[in-house]
């Protein structure tokens, strides 16, 4: 199990949350980290969906403790429909909390080969485009942290062998197996056959189609301003920009999105001006100025961005500069 050099040296550089569950991926890198010295913190989240749940989190503050790092641990609430979607929603929620109070510069994810395959195929059968596709890379930057994963290129299998040959013991999730979740029947029907027979020519067809897309999509032409990003009137940017602001858009959401002004899952708001389109964590204000909401017709600011700009102290004369 290898990891690249400059990822172990930005790590060393920077305050370290490793998202972690005490299943095989985040065990295994959970100690290869320990072997490099990189020092780091844990983050958990329970969702009470198995038998073992409780004593996989009991278990993880006795590793914590034992090593002597701080575990910060929350239990999931009951997702009674689109379990996948609204736990990962609730799971990058408390890992951007956790970053943002606590100081943390970078936050690790245990990701490796196969994800990435599954990922890829997922997005691939959903009707998906760059943006979504390659939905996973060893860099990423977000607004309050850095999202690093350092095995992307390494796959289950080199996992499971480093675990067996230094006897490191984890926990088997028995829900992987469960087919009503949709990656798991991709991971049992196509990727995990797949990466076992073309592991190195999949490593280096991830490798050259991110180089492309980043060719493709120029990340300076989506600027910040008071954590609205700004980007250019284009589908493919507008979907790099919802996922920076934390959502992988389906199909039916890049339709909706141009449209025209819109919130995406209840979540992220997307307005337009003139060429460029807005995208932001939508907000409420349940009554306006009446001197504010004259300057915002005055300035032509879409109705959605009004509250955020209230909210957050920006004057529509301001924000109408961006332009």
């Amino acid at each position: 199990m290898q990891i690249k050099e400059e990822i172990l040296e930005f790590l060393r550089k920077g305050k370290n949350l490793l998202a972690f569950s005490y299943g095989s991926d985040s065990t295994a890198l959970f100690y290869f980290l320990m072997q490099e010295k990189i020092e780091f913190d844990l983050a958990m989240i329970n969702y009470k969906t198995r038998k073992n749940s409780d004593l996989e989190e009991d278990e993880a503050k006795k590793l914590a403790f034992k090593f002597n790092k701080q575990i910060f641990t929350i239990s999931a609430p009951f997702f009674k429909n689109n379990f996948e979607q609204n736990a990962r929603t609730f799971r990058y929620d408390f890992f951007e909390k956790i970053c943002f109070k606590y100081h943390y510069n970078n936050l690790i994810l245990a990701h490796h080969l196969n994800d990435q395959l599954e990922w890829f195929l997922m997005q691939l059968s959903r009707g998906a485009g760059v943006i979504e596709l390659l939905g996973m890379s060893e860099f990423e930057k977000c607004k309050n942290y850095n999202l690093l994963r350092p095995l992307l290129f390494t796959s289950k299998n080199k996992i499971l062998s480093f675990l067996n040959k230094e006897n490191i013991k984890y926990f088997n999730d028995e829900s992987n197996e469960n087919e009503k979740y949709f990656r798991n029947y991709i991971r049992k029907h196509f990727s995990n056959d797949f990466v076992k027979e073309f592991e190195e020519g999949l490593k280096k067809s991830f490798k050259y189609i991110q180089k492309d897309k980043e060719k493709l999509f120029d990340i300076e032409k989506i600027k910040e301003f008071k954590d609205l990003l700004i980007c250019p009137r284009d589908e493919g940017y507008i979907a790099k920009a919802v996922k920076i602001q934390g959502i992988v858009l389906s199909a039916a959401q890049r339709k909706e999105a141009l449209k025209g002004n819109c919130i995406l899952g209840g979540k992220i708001g997307v307005v337009y001006k003139d060429k460029s389109a807005i995208v932001f964590k939508h907000e409420i204000c349940e009554k306006l100025p009446k001197k504010f909401k004259e300057e915002c017709r005055i300035f032509k600011i879409p109705r959605l961005l009004r509250a955020y700009l209230y909210n957050h102290h920006i004057s529509p004369s301001d924000f109408i500069l961006q332009f």
